[in-house]
């Protein structure tokens, strides 16, 4: 089971990363067009959403399950000297909930608009900033942690 949700949890971030790239882009267009936020924006932004939350479900049932997480937490004090392990027991949790609070709280403020315009502008920052804090917590091996882009 633990390898099936990891193999899900890393391909599944590629499909989280283009549905934010593209609602980034929708919303940036829509945004600076003036164009009518219409039903198809809101599914868009509704996949969004479910997608970022069930990668976070997946992440923290991976967090309190992983063989690794088990070794680190049973030595926390060790494990923060040494960067690939406070990476995934601090930095890589810490970053990405965040994110998921800043995508969730940018949908919620969206909706709340009241003006198309405002709800493409208020999407496109929210989404923006919880993206590039992703991208900087994803272990693609260049700030942080390598592991493997794709698991097979």
């Amino acid at each position: 089971m633990y390898d099936i949700l990891l193999s899900t949890h890393s391909w599944l971030r590629w499909v989280l990363l283009l549905v934010f790239i593209l609602v980034i882009v929708k919303s940036y267009t829509g945004w600076k067009s003036n164009r009518i936020y219409t039903p198809d924006d809101k599914k868009w932004n509704t996949i969004l959403i479910a997608l970022v939350h069930s990668q976070l479900v997946i992440g923290l049932i991976l967090y309190f399950t992983s063989p690794m997480m088990k070794a680190i937490l049973s030595d926390m004090g060790g494990s923060m000297k040494d960067s690939s392990l406070r990476f995934w027991s601090v930095e890589h949790l810490f970053g990405m909930v965040l994110a998921v609070i800043i995508a969730q709280v940018g949908s919620i403020k969206a909706k709340n608009k009241t003006t198309d315009t405002g709800k493409f502008k208020t999407a496109f920052v929210y989404y923006l900033i919880a993206l590039l804090l992703i991208l900087l917590m994803i272990p693609f091996g260049i700030w942080n942690v390598e592991r493997p882009l794709f698991r097979i």
